[in-house]
């Protein structure tokens, strides 16, 4: 869990919009940070893009799911999620963190991967080289 909290520091994320905590905006990004980790970036883009005309109709229903969402699972941010989410800028944020975040972790992939490959052709040749 910790290399992969490293991959993130070094991604491009917005600036904080005026008229937003930071904590709000650190609660943003530990959920950007969550989606990125479990592979889900591309469907919660595709889910916040449709849905975003429609933040505020969903923003709600969170609240009205509260009680049974709270009983089945332990989510201390939960009404906090569903009031950043009434807002437009705050879902557009919020796809901007996770678009960052999944750059970030493509490109220290794409360069681990580049590091184990050069790796596998500098040894697999050691045994066919001739010794004095």
């Amino acid at each position: 869990m910790k290399q992969v909290e490293t991959y993130f520091q070094g991604a491009k994320l917005p600036p904080c919009p005026e008229g937003m905590t930071s904590s709000d905006f650190d609660l943003l990004s530990s959920l950007a940070q969550k989606i990125v980790r479990r592979r889900l970036a591309v469907p919660a883009i595709f889910c916040l893009e449709s849905a975003k005309p429609l933040n505020y109709v969903g923003a709600q229903a969170m609240v009205f799911f509260g009680p049974f969402v709270r009983v089945l699972f332990e989510s201390p941010n939960y009404y906090r999620y569903s009031e950043l989410l009434e807002q437009r800028t705050t879902v557009e944020l919020l796809l901007q963190m996770i678009e960052g975040y999944e750059s970030e972790l493509a490109r220290s992939e794409r360069d681990a991967k580049a590091a184990r490959k050069s790796h596998r052709r500098r040894g697999a040749w050691r045994f066919w080289r001739r010794r004095p």
